[in-house]
């Protein structure tokens, strides 16, 4: 077993505003969905719940994110008007791929209930269980809650809206714990804060939950899926540049350790993808300058993201640096020479090659042939190491 390890909930933490951002939700969404159930559990007196109720939380619209991704935006709200139980389930489906305790799938699946049995699956009062009622509160709350209206008329709506959703929509007791925390101006300051992951990272429990390498990549995976959803042509994207980043770090005589993290790497390059609009991503005709501004911020959030798991520092910098070059006229960074390594430049070799292979709107993807020799072409002009080009045609071919 290759020794390597992170730690679940700050992967899932990081992770938490892409998640927002592919779903167009507020900034800072399921972290405060999160903020909001952890602080429920707490005055509930179930400090044991904790741990669950922030993984359920940050994840509970997984399936969200997955459907819409997955079908488009106009299929999704179709499938969404007829079948309303499709995002749960996918949420639930997406969940059981993931390291985690086989509650939190149950919990992601049912947080829509509703107390008096009209949700999704009609569960009645507590058949729903404990924490999809609290995240269920929390998501409704934090929908509602609207920083730039806080005030004495706005804190009241909220307050009258609980009150009215009682024995309907939400749990007697969940209500009356949630308004008595809102007696206490510093919820609704915290709610409003610009950057609530302090808050949140104080209550999170202390207990670290580490994952091993063959755990992280399955998460990486799982991600990779809901990236290369994002545009009709990367369907299989980021695993391909995955696989091909492992094979080249195999062929240069890298360490299992090393080759891994490449794959991983690869998985993860395009996690920043999620910040760009599919209308500049698709676009078939020839991005304006504006627009291209936008498509560089993707290779930004991706190594800002990815900086933020603690045992990420290598994987952030390989997939950060895909549209770097030796020349120094990549973006974001504009890195040259020394400064791009070995194993960015794999991954950056990658992703182009896999790139040219694949269909896009505007073209159809390239022969194996065809691509190596636009790809040498890039590499006799300077762009990237001629000896790795060597080790890269060889596993190519």
């Amino acid at each position: 077993m290759v020794e390597f390890s992170g730690n679940l909930n700050e992967i899932l933490l990081s992770f938490s505003l892409l998640l927002d951002v592919a779903e167009n939700k507020p900034f800072q969404h399921t972290k405060k969905v999160a903020y909001i159930a952890m602080e429920i559990v707490k005055k509930m007196d179930k400090p044991q719940l904790l741990e669950h109720a922030f993984q359920g939380a940050i994840l509970h619209d997984i399936g969200v994110t997955h459907s819409l991704l997955l079908q488009g935006k106009n299929a999704f709200i179709t499938a969404e008007t007829t079948n309303r139980h499709h995002h749960v389930s996918t949420g639930w489906e997406v969940a059981k791929e993931l390291p985690l305790d086989e509650e939190i799938p149950e919990i992601i699946k049912y947080h829509h209930e509703r107390w008096d049995g009209s949700g999704i699956f009609g569960l009645v009062g507590n058949e729903t269980p404990f924490l999809s009622q609290v995240i269920h509160l929390a998501d409704q709350l934090e929908l509602r809650f609207d920083g730039t209206k806080d005030g004495s008329n706005h804190r009241n709506e909220i307050r009258q809206w609980l009150e009215s959703e009682k024995g309907k929509t939400f749990n007697d007791e969940i209500v009356d714990v949630t308004l008595s925390l809102l007696e206490k101006d510093k919820m609704w300051i915290d709610l409003g804060n610009y950057d609530i992951q302090s808050s949140l990272i104080d209550r999170m429990p202390n207990r670290r939950i580490e994952v091993n390498i063959s755990q992280m990549e399955k998460i990486a995976r799982a991600f990779s899926i809901i990236i290369d959803k994002k545009s009709a042509f990367t369907h299989k994207h980021s695993q391909g540049v995955s696989e091909r980043a492992y094979l080249t770090g195999k062929a240069l005589g890298y360490d299992e350790d090393k080759c891994v993290k490449l794959r991983i790497a690869g998985y993860l390059h395009d996690l920043g993808k999620l910040v760009v609009p599919n209308e500049i991503l698709d676009k078939p005709d020839k991005l304006q300058s504006e627009e291209i501004l936008v498509i560089k911020k993707h290779s930004y959030y991706t190594k800002f993201i990815l900086k933020q798991i603690f045992s990420f520092k290598e994987i952030a910098e390989w997939a950060g640096n895909h549209h770097e070059n030796l020349l120094g006229t990549g973006y974001p960074e504009g890195l040259k020479g020394v400064d791009l390594t070995e194993e960015s430049q794999i991954i950056a070799l990658s992703d182009i090659y896999q790139a040219l292979t694949e269909d896009r709107i505007y073209r159809k993807g390239l022969g194996v042939e065809e691509a190596l020799k636009m790809l040498g072409k890039l590499v006799n002009e300077g762009y990237y190491s001629k000896e790795l080009f060597k080790t890269f045609c060889s596993i190519t071919s």
